[in-house]
């Protein structure tokens, strides 16, 4: 990630939009569709909303077709110089744990981990949600958490299978702080149908079965290493933020295709399910 494209000021934290219950944040993108501001920041949802481009380039729009008559947050591929992110800030208190839902679509082809739906998005080593790796035949992509330093081979955890090309999935994640600055983070991936693809156990660590020892052994899931006692130390001032757009990964190759994001929802008190449909 360059450090240039995200070397920017946090903006002082506003009440984020939340529909009651253990909802602290949610996001359609239903205030309008195109390229203005109004419509990318969902009315004010998201108080940072950078573009770190030419005047002629705009890397973020909202379009129709999101998920059960939404709108979506529509992010393009444009290389290594151009870059765009959304960020909300101080969501909830330091070491408070939460749970996340987003529905994502991919069309993009580029073979670099774009760091995509982060916590911070200037110190997304803390937590990565989604780093995507893509190629022509689909794409994958890992959970990173190297908050207090790189820890091979246990800083990149991802499951071993590709997913399509356009079609919507569903990701939700339970951060749960063990510490005031240690976590355990649980995936779980749904296909359009709402069928369970992927949980704790098939997030592999890096180099499984290949000679990535840790602790001795290279076949840590998620499943097992939490179920050894273990988790991850992250920094906590960064963990109550969340941002995702596109950071304009080295290396990346300006495709000029598109993934997007519909439904974003964070909330306190349980998995956040399937997203309702828009009303009419």
């Amino acid at each position: 990630m360059s450090a240039a494209l995200l070397a920017v000021a946090r903006c002082n934290p506003v009440s984020p939009s939340a529909s009651g219950g253990g909802v602290v944040f949610e996001s359609s993108w239903d205030t309008a569709v195109g390229t203005a501001k109004q419509a990318v920041t969902d009315n004010g949802r998201w108080p940072n909303y950078w573009e770190f481009n030419d005047a002629h380039v705009q890397i973020l729009s909202v379009v129709p077709d999101g998920v059960n008559g939404h709108h979506a947050l529509r992010v393009q591929q444009r290389g290594a110089h151009y870059a765009a992110f959304l960020q909300v800030d101080d969501i909830l208190p330091e070491s408070e744990d939460f749970y996340l839902r987003f529905y994502m679509k991919n069309e993009d082809t580029s073979g670099m981990g774009d760091h995509i739906v982060t916590v911070d998005t200037r110190n997304y080593g803390n937590l990565t949600f989604i780093r995507k790796y893509s190629d022509p035949s689909g794409w994958r992509f890992d959970v990173s958490l190297y908050g207090c330093g790189g820890a091979y081979p246990i800083a990149h955890w991802g499951p071993a299978g590709q997913l399509a090309h356009s079609q919507w999935y569903r990701f939700e994640y339970f951060v749960h702080y063990t510490d005031t600055n240690e976590i355990q983070v649980s995936p779980r991936v749904y296909d359009s149908n709402n069928a369970l693809l992927y949980t704790d156990a098939d997030f592999q660590q890096q180099d499984f079965k290949r000679g990535g020892v840790w602790n001795g052994r290279d076949d840590w899931t998620l499943a097992s290493y939490y179920a050894a006692g273990h988790s991850f130390c992250t920094q906590p001032a960064w963990t109550n933020d969340f941002g995702l757009g596109n950071n304009g990964q080295r290396d990346a190759v300006d495709t000029g295709r598109y993934w997007y994001f519909s439904a974003v929802q964070i909330r306190r008190d349980t998995w956040p399910g399937p997203v309702s449909l828009s009303p009419e």
